[in-house]
């Protein structure tokens, strides 16, 4: 291998890790808000982060919404499920556009199943790379009715 070689391979390699990097930011939201990880929510998002929520019906400082010390309280359980992504680095400026689906189980009344979409910008900061804005748009929805967990009946 001359030196080129080894310099594609090098440009490539810092590539792959800082697609790598960005994927496990936007990972840390979902993380944090399923597991309702404050901490680990927080490890996502610059200190300055805004949320753009429902394609922009809400904007808001992240640092505003964690001032709850909480994440996710009006569900009792969610489960966001990234589906597909693609990632753009350039230098230290970085975009993922992902499209998930959700699902959110409220207090009382049926489940919602959501199809979203997140619009990511993020910056290679000293933690590494953070998300400085996080676009949320809700895509489409359908209503589950809420039945409690069992083992399905098989047999007689």
């Amino acid at each position: 291998m001359d030196q080129s070689d080894a310099a594609l391979a090098s440009t490539e390699l810092r590539r792959l890790l800082d697609e790598q990097a960005v994927r496990d930011a936007c990972m840390r939201y979902w993380a944090g808000f399923d597991r309702r990880d404050v901490a680990v929510y927080r490890e996502a998002f610059t200190p300055d982060a805004t949320l753009s929520l429902f394609g922009g019906e809400r904007v808001v400082p992240v640092a505003d919404m964690l001032a709850s010390g909480s994440v996710g309280g009006q569900f009792e359980h969610t489960c966001h499920a990234p589906a597909s992504q693609v990632v753009e680095v350039d230098g230290d400026r970085a975009t993922a556009d992902t499209f998930v689906v959700a699902h959110l189980v409220p207090e009382e009344g049926p489940i919602l199943v959501r199809g979203l979409r997140y619009r990511d910008e993020l910056v290679r900061t000293e933690q590494g790379w953070l998300i400085r804005l996080r676009e949320h748009m809700t895509l489409w929805q359908y209503d589950v009715e809420r039945v409690e967990p069992h083992l399905p009946v098989t047999g007689p």
